[in-house]
């Protein structure tokens, strides 16, 4: 047979239009290698420009013959590959891009960490609403959009979905190693901190929330419990007289945290 007349019928998995689809190979020029001895990462250039609106690029090609995936650096008659053959032609998506977390701010993590743990700890109504976001799915996958390399981190994924997990790994303590080994985890946390923050209903005034017992005021929304902390317990949360100016609002506090206008020791 005349190398002119040699050609393979093309299908293309998912286009069952091109069923029929023959690829002419080209006549070879004097000195040329016949068409059986091509490589498949020539008859993949073939391919893309015989049907370039369904392939344009080679390297999204992947051909198959008599169920095996054929190798770039190997020819078509090592695959008994002849004029006449149908091969099966798979088009391929190109790989996403990787996305790496965006990096840590070490110094305001650590403070906005301190306030989460703080809420978490002291405000029923504040750490309810963390989980309710937490377990909602479409709430989840926000985030996970909004946080560069959370979706391909599953550890992250593991501890936002985990009560227990969560209140661990909010821990300031353990910022310096979160922020090394799950970056996005730690950017993802201080996300759900800014949210929620937002969510929560706002407190009552100042001059009021004076005249509340510490017992009906942990189970306010927003609120935090301060008696019968020490001193020293106090300076690690919130700055008491600060709380006390926003009316024992967490929402608003954050505010006063975010602007600078909080001190934390």
């Amino acid at each position: 047979m005349a190398s002119s007349e040699w050609r393979l019928s093309l299908k293309l998995l998912d286009q069952p239009s091109l069923l029929k689809s023959v690829l002419q190979f080209p006549e070879p020029e004097p000195g040329d290698v016949p068409p059986g001895e091509y490589r498949v990462s020539t008859l993949k250039q073939l391919v893309s420009a015989h049907i370039p609106d369904a392939i344009p690029d080679p390297e999204l090609i992947e051909i198959v013959y008599c169920g095996r995936k054929l190798k770039d650096d190997l020819t078509l008659e090592s695959y008994g590959i002849q004029s006449g053959s149908t091969v099966h032609i798979l088009r391929k998506s190109w790989p996403e891009p990787e996305i790496h977390p965006e990096p840590v701010d070490k110094v305001a993590a650590s403070r906005e960490f301190r306030v989460l743990q703080a809420a978490l700890h002291t405000s029923t109504a504040y750490r309810d609403s963390v989980f309710k976001m937490l377990n909602n799915k479409e709430s989840l996958d926000q985030i996970m959009v909004a946080t560069p390399g959370l979706s391909s981190d599953p550890v992250a994924l593991g501890v936002l979905q985990d009560k227990d997990l969560f209140i661990q790994f909010t821990d300031p303590n353990m910022l310096d190693t979160l922020a090394n080994s799950h970056p996005a985890l730690v950017n993802a946390i201080i996300l759900v901190l800014h949210s929620v923050a937002g969510s929560v209903p706002p407190q009552q005034s100042a001059s009021s929330s004076r005249n509340v017992s510490s017992s009906s005021y942990s189970d306010m929304p927003g609120g935090f419990l301060f008696e019968g902390m020490s001193d020293d317990e106090e300076d690690i949360y919130i700055n008491n007289h600060t709380l006390q100016a926003t009316g024992g609002d967490i929402q608003a506090a954050l505010e006063l945290i975010f602007a600078g206008g909080l001190n934390l020791v």
